[in-house]
């Protein structure tokens, strides 16, 4: 019935004739690559793909290798299936309603994607007795029934790494225990987060408009198991705790299959956050002073300012009332980002209109510089891009409610 159910799996995963021919001419160039020990028994590993160039590899990715010789099986479960094609799947993605699922593809189909990608691949094999590979073979098996294979995508606590982490030690929970031999350190989601995202500034500074004060809390060494390469070195020293307290190492073996083709993924960028505000900064000074000397108000600054600012606050507000992604409910740069800017923009262009004195902007330089004086005390992370953004608005606001029309 196993072998079956095997077949299946394995069938549903199946390419044309011609693609499955193009990919074992391209095996031959990249097998030397792959440096796996062949073992007459059969076993199960972990793999730990390295960060790749596209936003999605960033972090780097975990699987599940199921290997028997004697059966000519070698197969890899992968719990970071997605699909593009679901319907309303932005939405739910902004929402943090996403659903993943576990997917079912041979391992050599598998391997030669992340060769083809320039990734390493790292395997580390797990000392599992016959009775225990059995028991995870067969949890791995009725995770990919139809009816099971979807679950509830959540990037921290729930993704490829911690569904493997934790699947592995429910086939160990009747025999022993997995026992981790790492402390608690002081990382911080948005610490670990921006060690994976530094080689893309604007995507660092993405995530980081919408993680709130609570990716700033230091969490357990556990929890950070939710990055592939931690939990691998989690895994290189983790024992099983069996009955009698016997002990044993949790990887017999580890085998590099794949070495990362390019270890700079992403390169140098030089247009940053940074540089963008601090360059819109030093333009709206200029920009004020030449005001100043010629009694002239260039408004239309003005309002794309208020408009960025409140669709900006518009994204925000929405992402803290609504979606259920963890730490971006505790996001208080709606202190500065709020849709409050959207509403003051008609009365602000209104005014201009009629040639009337800004009073209503008094609102939007109190807002942002009670931003600036909290901002040092609140326990949140706040990028300097939106530092000088704020001091940019602030100029902008006092200035206008100085001019009388």
């Amino acid at each position: 019935m196993q072998q079956g159910i095997l077949g299946l799996a394995v069938y549903d995963f199946s390419m044309s004739r011609l693609f499955v021919s193009i990919l074992c001419f391209l095996a031959l160039f990249f097998a030397p690559l792959q440096g796996a020990e062949s073992a007459e028994r059969p076993y199960m590993s972990l793999l730990t793909c390295s960060p790749g160039d596209e936003v999605y590899a960033f972090f780097g990715h975990t699987a599940l290798r199921y290997c028997n010789p004697d059966k000519n099986q070698d197969l890899v479960f992968n719990y970071g299936v997605f699909d593009f094609s679901e319907p309303n799947f932005v939405a739910k993605f902004v929402l943090g309603e996403t659903d993943y699922m576990l997917g079912l593809v041979e391992y050599e189909y598998f391997i030669q994607e992340y060769a083809m990608r320039g990734s390493g691949v790292v395997e580390q094999v797990l000392a599992l007795d016959s009775f225990q590979q059995k028991r995870l073979l067969n949890l791995l098996l009725e995770n990919y029934r139809p009816k099971n294979r979807i679950y509830r995508y959540n990037y921290f606590y729930s993704n490829c790494t911690t569904k493997a982490r934790d699947i592995i030690e429910n086939a160990l929970a009747d025999v022993g225990e997995v026992e981790y031999f790492v402390c608690d350190g002081d990382d911080t989601f948005r610490d670990v987060v921006h060690r994976f995202t530094a080689v893309s500034p604007w995507y660092s500074f993405g995530i980081d408009l919408l993680l709130g004060c609570e990716a700033d809390v230091a969490q357990g060494a556990r929890t950070m198991q939710f990055i592939p390469s931690t939990l691998m070195h989690d895994f290189s020293t983790a024992t099983i705790l069996l009955a009698g307290d016997s002990v044993k190492p949790l990887v017999v073996q580890t085998n590099n299959l794949l070495e990362p083709v390019n270890e700079n993924v992403g390169g140098a960028i030089f247009f940053t956050p940074n540089l963008l505000f601090a360059s819109l900064l030093v333009l709206i000074i200029a920009m004020t002073y030449i005001e100043y000397r010629k009694r002239k108000l260039f408004w239309l600054v003005d309002a794309v300012l208020l408009f960025i600012q409140g669709v900006a606050g518009l994204l925000i507000a929405f992402m803290v009332l609504f979606s259920v992604h963890p730490t971006v409910g505790s996001n208080l740069l709606v202190l500065l980002f709020n849709p409050l800017p959207l509403l003051l923009l008609p009365i602000f262009i209104y005014n201009i209109i009629k040639g009337r004195k800004q009073n209503i902007m008094w609102m939007q330089t109190i807002m942002v510089a009670q931003f600036l004086i909290l901002s040092p005390f609140i326990p949140q992370y706040i990028p300097v891009a939106i530092y000088m953004f704020a001091v940019t608005l602030l100029i902008r606001s006092l200035h206008i409610t100085h001019i009388r029309k």
